[in-house]
């Protein structure tokens, strides 16, 4: 006999019925295919990413940010497309928080899609405790300095403003932390900021431009671009199309 779920279980279950299943949306936002769509979905999939982000409740919101994982992913894309900028004391204290064990990339995201000084002001306090510790360990996405810093550099072109720059001097706090990273030095922040600019117009509903380019550096299946349903009734209609053989 199966043991009766937890009340936490059961609400996990209708946090991802109602808002990581729909459009196959946890899906698609993890493994990126959504700058490789093509224009009809894309903007079916945005219009329903920016509603359901719009009306999604606070409490649900909270939740799958405290979950981690492929719902805080979810939840992030959700309040940026949303413009949920009640829910920024939230974003500042999850992302400020020493005892937090989640990846904080799915904060920044909203940080980036608000864009507004106040924004910038809590990723400079994150910055300043952030590259005072060690790099995570292999395998183990906590922290975001990268991501972060390019945001920062990102809202400094948005704003007119240069909070990022304290951070780059020769010296400074990001080389000395970049040091201990396996792999090479960020040199180019260029590449960096294309890709929060991107995540933020799509957040928006307007087009990145990438998808092109996405197609030439991913090897995505055709299901994958388009979702289950939709390949599944395109091969059916195929499977069912008259032979000219006769």
């Amino acid at each position: 006999m199966r043991e009766p779920r937890s009340a936490e279980e059961r609400e996990f279950d209708r946090v991802v019925r109602r808002w990581m299943l729909p459009t196959f949306r946890y899906r698609r936002l993890q493994i990126g295919t959504i700058f490789a769509m093509p224009r009809f979905q894309r903007g079916w999939f945005q219009w329903r990413l920016r509603r359901a982000g719009r009306r999604i409740p606070v409490d649900d919101a909270v939740f799958m940010l405290h979950h981690g994982g492929r719902t805080a992913l979810v939840a992030g894309w959700l309040l940026a497309a949303g413009q949920r900028a009640e829910l920024r004391p939230v974003i500042e204290q999850d992302l400020l928080d020493v005892d937090s064990s989640g990846s904080r990339s799915d904060c920044v995201t909203v940080l980036a899609s608000l864009g507004t000084e106040d924004d910038a002001r809590i990723l400079v306090a994150y910055l300043d405790w952030a590259l005072t510790l060690p790099p995570d360990k292999p395998g183990i996405r906590v922290h975001c300095q990268p991501g972060a810093l390019a945001t920062l550099l990102y809202l400094d072109e948005q704003l007119g403003t240069d909070h990022a720059q304290r951070f780059l001097v020769p010296d400074g706090p990001w080389e000395r932390w970049s040091k201990s990273l396996d792999e090479d030095d960020f040199t180019d922040w260029s590449d960096a900021v294309d890709s929060v600019r991107a995540d933020v117009t799509f957040a928006s509903g307007g087009d990145p431009g990438v998808r092109r380019q996405v197609l030439a550096e991913e090897d995505f299946k055709p299901w994958e671009l388009v979702g289950p349903r939709w390949w599944w009734m395109f091969s059916r209609s195929v499977r069912q199309r008259p032979s000219r053989r006769g």
